[in-house]
């Protein structure tokens, strides 16, 4: 019996073409899986060659677990609460405490960071997937994976690599999953490593603002795990704690330079570390009221200290790391000028990282040419909430874009499928 089904021409080749591009959607998922499973083992050889990378805060997160472990205390240790100077970032100096109780090294604790860069490596493409496409999402993974800075993050106890893995995950849980409450206890677990987490929750409110009720949730997860992370703490020390408090410190020290009063409010041992955050607050808001011109005009010269360079991470691959007293000298702007052209191998790979970065931040502004909210909000909303919080209320630091820089990177790729499309446009005109 013959089929009473009659297929159109048309028909068939719109099922060929669909068939085609599932096929090459497959295709380049399969690439992508093994890309970052190559990413993954790349990351773990650079951490067992390279080893340890001593910044000078990952040295204090390890000294102060160090400590607290031998008083048998989460940091901050109940018993030193009014001999710290500041309350530093509470998330990597307890992880790095933890790992010292259980194995008597850091090194796991450095795997663990480094695992979890390859995990939000997947969490950033399917984020991308869904926000931009497979297109920009494939070309955004292979700038990812090619990326200098990108390789090395994990051999540092540094607050960076944890605060972007919880950042990515919570995000890819709202936007991907739609567990938006969840992200929302993610994104308070990102802000126990870095106080940051404001950035993205302004982000995800700018991009859900027609969708009130995913803000909601958000921070209703966000506020929950806060409440939590922070009777927890009040139990151990005291204090209700679930973030760092350095911001008003740092700013201080920032704006009025060394000021006596500010330098004499970190020796006071009457004062616990939240009580010496709220002089540091009243010093600082009180110096803006008395020099609101200065203030601005410190703001230019944040900037560029934040965006100038993104080379930090490339210490890893420093041979002589360990016996710099200054470790970053070799890869500043001021030591490439200098020595160029005779540039030692990591300072050309400096040079390379420093011309695709800049390439990054020029196709991410020349994206915004072509603004959709769906692909650009978010994206967008974090670099600029970003930027504008380390212009107000902070200080200018290559390190502190790092997290911002996956968003870059995907504006980054929708431009380069933007050029792409313009030649064949030009070429069958």
């Amino acid at each position: 019996m013959k089929s009473n089904v009659f297929v159109k021409p048309n028909e068939q080749s719109q099922a060929g073409l669909s068939y085609a591009m599932a096929r090459k959607r497959r295709m380049k998922s399969n690439v992508a899986a093994v890309l970052i499973a190559l990413f993954a083992v790349a990351q773990v050889v650079i951490l067992y060659v390279c080893g340890y990378t001593p910044y000078p805060d990952s040295d204090g997160y390890i000294s102060l677990a160090s400590e607290c472990l031998q008083l048998k205390d989460a940091y901050p240790a109940a018993k030193l609460i009014c001999d710290y100077p500041f309350l530093w970032n509470l998330g990597p100096i307890n992880a790095a405490e933890f790992s010292l109780a259980l194995t008597g090294s850091i090194f796991p604790l450095l795997l663990f960071y480094t695992l979890l860069k390859a995990i939000m490596t997947v969490f950033f493409y399917s984020l991308a997937k869904k926000l931009c496409g497979q297109q920009v999402a494939f070309i955004a993974l292979i700038i990812y994976l090619i990326y200098p800075a990108n390789y090395g993050e994990g051999t540092s106890a540094l607050s960076e690599l944890p605060f972007m893995f919880f950042t990515i995950a919570g995000i890819h849980l709202s936007v991907v999953e739609k567990q938006t409450a969840f992200a929302g206890a993610l994104l308070a677990v990102a802000n126990y490593f870095r106080p940051m987490a404001i950035v993205f929750l302004v982000a995800m409110a700018f991009y859900y603002f027609s969708e009130w009720r995913k803000s909601a949730r958000l921070a209703v997860g966000f506020v929950a795990t806060i409440a939590v992370i922070g009777l927890a703490h009040k139990a151990q020390s005291g204090l209700f704690l679930f973030q760092a408090k350095t911001g008003w410190m740092a700013l201080a020290d920032y704006s009025t330079g060394s000021d006596p009063q500010s330098m004499a409010i970190r020796g006071r041992h009457d004062l616990d570390v939240a009580q010496k955050d709220s002089a540091w607050r009243a010093l600082t808001l009180e110096w803006i009221r008395q020099h609101p011109g200065e203030y601005v005009a410190q703001m230019p010269r944040k900037l560029v200290d934040t965006y100038a360079s993104d080379n930090v991470n490339l210490c890893t691959f420093l041979p002589d790391k360990h016996e710099r007293k200054y470790m970053y000298e070799p890869l500043s702007m001021r030591s490439l000028v200098r020595d160029f052209p005779r540039l030692t191998p990591v300072q050309w790979l400096a040079v390379m990282n420093l011309l695709i970065y800049y390439t990054l931040l020029l196709l991410a502004l020349l994206s915004l040419r072509h603004y959709r909210h769906s692909t650009h909000a978010l994206p967008t909303a974090v670099v600029v909430a970003g930027t504008a919080l380390l212009l107000v209320a902070g200080h200018g630091e290559a390190r502190f874009h790092i997290p911002f820089m996956p968003f870059i990177i995907l504006l980054a790729a929708y431009q380069l499928t933007r050029i792409k499309e313009l030649k064949i446009l030009n070429t069958y005109a």
